[in-house]
């Protein structure tokens, strides 16, 4: 049984393992598309001007209200904000997983170092 279980988790880790760096990879992905958004929006609100020519959002609480404004107000935004958000905790879990399993492989050779000089 313990031999087994030995033998079994190196597959049970690794394929994890490579379900959270698939997760991250969608992570960074989606990261960076948030990152991408937001300096377009960054930079068009310091363009911004009236017809004067005089900037709308003249300080940095403005536009940083302006930002979390359109943030709020852009559904494919907040959908991918969510979706990286859920992602993230998943990863977690995941990691909580994992180390459990590398636990159960340490107890497991404890074991079987115990049972081997009795």
């Amino acid at each position: 049984m313990i031999r087994q279980r030995l033998m079994e988790l190196p597959d049970e880790i690794a394929k994890l393992k490579l379900e959270i760096l698939q997760m991250q990879e969608r992570a960074a992905d989606i990261r960076e598309q948030l990152q991408l958004w937001e300096l377009t929006q960054i930079d068009d609100i310091a363009n911004a001007q009236d017809e004067k020519g005089k900037p709308i959002f003249s300080n940095e609480a403005k536009r940083k209200a302006e930002l979390e404004k359109r943030k709020q107000g852009d559904s494919k935004y907040q959908g991918q904000a969510e979706e990286l958000k859920e992602l993230e905790h998943e990863i977690q879990v995941k990691n909580i997983y994992l180390e459990k399993l590398y636990n159960e492989q340490s107890n497991l050779r404890s074991i079987c170092r115990l049972e081997g000089s009795e």
